[in-house]
């Protein structure tokens, strides 16, 4: 008898959520026991790019093919309803790998497509998944900080400010809408504000596995 979905990822923890909320800091410091496999999303982006095709990932594709300053001066609105399904067709990209992978040694997948109704759909318990977003006023003041790779973006655009503006609202809009995802199933998050360190939301989120 062919096994689910649900059974073939038992082994498997899914740490999701907005950009800025800490997931691959996190993900690093609950793999250093070496009891669990990590897997990150968006390091395998570079290999997901090169089997993209217009018709089975058109948003993904889309982005790929886009120029920063013509992405980010689309209308905050647009930018989630193209995030959302980014994402989505991203998670087909990440579950495929992850079925991929040998057992059975756990295994926990951090990433911002990892949303939350579709990775409910492959849970069999509710402690398996957990989702990290941070408040607005965490996220616009600290997403500026997160590398130099930010600022290259934004150089490239005719008008960075606005650029910028555009990009947090997208954000700020995507943490809400995977709040209210979240909460409408009974999924666990996690509101990342800067009162805990990372170390201790790692905790948190140690005790939510159950680890």
């Amino acid at each position: 008898m062919q096994r689910s979905r649900k059974e073939l990822l038992a082994h498997v923890l899914w740490l999701g959520g907005s950009p800025c909320s800490g997931k691959s800091s996190i993900a690093r410091l609950l793999a250093t026991g070496g009891q669990l496999r990590t897997y990150h999303c968006d390091d395998e982006f570079p290999k997901h790019q090169q089997r993209l095709t217009p018709r089975q990932q058109p948003t993904m594709h889309k982005w790929t093919i886009t120029a920063w300053d013509e992405l980010w001066m689309q209308p905050p609105g647009i930018l989630l309803d193209e995030a959302i399904s980014a994402y989505r067709e991203h998670l087909s990209l990440v579950v495929d790998d992850l079925l991929a992978l040998p057992g059975p040694t756990p295994i926990l997948a951090e990433g911002t497509c990892l949303l939350p109704g579709d990775v409910h759909a492959l849970l069999s318990r509710p402690e398996q998944a957990i989702w990290l977003v941070p408040t607005e006023g965490f996220q616009r003041s600290h997403y500026p900080d997160r590398g130099s790779w930010v600022q290259d973006i934004l150089n490239q655009c005719e008008q960075p400010e606005q650029a910028l503006q555009n990009w947090m609202d997208r954000d700020v809009a995507f943490a809400r809408w995977v709040e209210q995802s979240a909460g409408e199933l009974g999924l666990r998050l996690v509101r990342v504000d800067g009162k805990r360190s990372i170390a201790e939301n790692a905790q948190l989120v140690a005790r939510h596995f159950g680890l």
